[in-house]
């Protein structure tokens, strides 16, 4: 009998917990979803362009993460079925600003555990920085670093005649990616974004869980090997970099998925939050 009440009043506990809708920020709507019980609440802050509260990777997750406490699916400005911001260029802290206010309208309490994959990562680390009483740690998916644009440039060889394609291809997309929010889908200023999360310094003793891709990932296709490894070493020099943002901090690499984490090994994605969930209730 015991047993069986207790089931009932978890069950109902996260029913009561659930949020699925679009919220009202200021004129715009922006949709969250949440499901699970328990502390602290998960919110998810995804990859360029995808809507995590309608994407199937991320639906995945949040189902095996609302077993073990609360998870939110948040979409940004103008993905899903949230709408689009009225600024023609975005930052970091636009986002940031929007799920603080999202959150709030929908009565979500913190503090939260932020899990941003890629540049979601990056918004998340400035999430951090101005909001730090509402962060109770950070889950980072092969998050973006705010050098990542001018390391990857260093790394690149100086143009010279006849050179291989994938090097032209490569140089030519980071830079309009630095120079140009209007050649991404979001209209992100990364320079300026990135200068947001550099006054990220430190989550003090909060948990800070590193969740990085395969070594073997190779992020230009085509690339010669001998330039594609020393790309890929300088990627994983930067996720080691984010360790000291924390106290308590753990990096955990995958062994064979690349930069699309959350599709290509969901379980690990899983691990990796849990693991920030049970460091933060210690």
């Amino acid at each position: 009998m015991f047993l069986m009440t207790a089931a009932i009043a978890h069950a109902e506990a996260r029913d009561a917990n659930s949020v699925d809708g679009r919220f009202d920020i200021g004129g715009r709507f922006i949709q969250l979803t949440c499901l699970g019980a328990g502390a602290p609440t998960v919110v998810v802050d995804a990859g360029m362009g995808t809507a995590p509260a309608e994407d199937p990777g991320w639906r995945v997750i949040a189902a095996r993460v609302a077993e073990h406490t609360r998870i939110c699916l948040y979409d940004r400005a103008g993905l899903g079925a949230s709408d689009a911001a009225p600024e023609r260029v975005r930052t970091s802290a636009d986002a940031a600003a929007d799920l603080r206010k999202v959150l709030e309208e929908a009565k979500v309490a913190g503090p939260y555990l932020l899990v941003g994959h890629s540049i979601g990562g990056l918004h998340a680390q400035v999430f951090a920085s101005l909001y730090p009483e509402d962060t109770a740690g950070l889950v980072l998916v092969s998050s973006t670093h705010p050098d990542q644009i001018v390391t990857w440039l260093s790394v690149l060889p100086s143009p010279v005649p006849d050179e291989e394609k994938p090097v032209t291809e490569a140089r030519n997309f980071l830079t309009a990616m630095a120079k140009d929010p209007a050649k991404n889908e979001e209209r992100l200023d990364f320079k300026a974004s990135a200068a947001q999360a550099r006054a990220f310094r430190s989550l003090g003793s909060r948990p800070l869980v590193i969740a990085t891709h395969s070594v073997n990932y190779r992020m230009v296709p085509g690339l010669s090997e001998p330039l594609a490894v020393k790309l890929e070493a300088a990627t994983q020099a930067m996720q080691r970099d984010l360790l000291a943002r924390s106290s308590r901090a753990k990096q955990n690499i995958s062994r064979t998925a690349g930069h699309g984490l959350p599709h290509e090994d969901p379980a690990f994605v899983v691990d990796n939050i849990l693991e920030a969930v049970g460091m933060a209730r210690k």
